[in-house]
């Protein structure tokens, strides 16, 4: 099967003049890690958590003014839609990365993450299908 049929198509995104707080804000309202930063329905970069961390954060900058285009991720990786789930799972691992946006003829579709890709291994191989659960507690 290919990646469309696992990916999100609900993407967060932004423009590069976006601040920081403001991204901060919406990856915090939607629980996710990553926003995407397109330019006219085209994925340019990527804002992650370790980039607010790593960027920001710890560099002292201040988010209300700092816009995500001066610190995003702009070496920026994408996968056709119909690329196939293990390939796109090797892009994961080869590119140490976390979020892939998944574009169509260059315009953003979607996005992926490796998240994403470990709910499908879990339901294809052992045949679980976790949503919230609580597994604190003994193994």
């Amino acid at each position: 099967m290919s990646i469309e049929s696992y990916m999100q198509k609900d993407v967060k995104t932004c423009t590069e003049n976006t601040t920081i707080d403001s991204v901060a804000k919406i990856m915090s309202t939607y629980d996710i890690g990553s926003v995407i930063i397109i330019k006219d329905n085209t994925p340019i970069g990527i804002f992650t958590e370790r980039d607010l961390v790593n960027r920001v954060v710890a560099k002292g900058k201040n988010s209300t003014k700092l816009t995500v285009g001066k610190v995003m991720t702009k070496k920026l990786h994408t996968v056709n839609k119909d690329k196939k789930l293990r390939e796109v799972y090797h892009v994961f691992v080869i590119n140490h990365i976390r979020h892939l946006p998944v574009v169509e003829d260059g315009n953003l579709v979607g996005i992926v993450s490796l998240k994403d890709i470990a709910r499908v291994v879990d339901q294809q191989i052992f045949g679980l299908r976790f949503n919230k659960l609580d597994f604190s507690g003994d193994y």
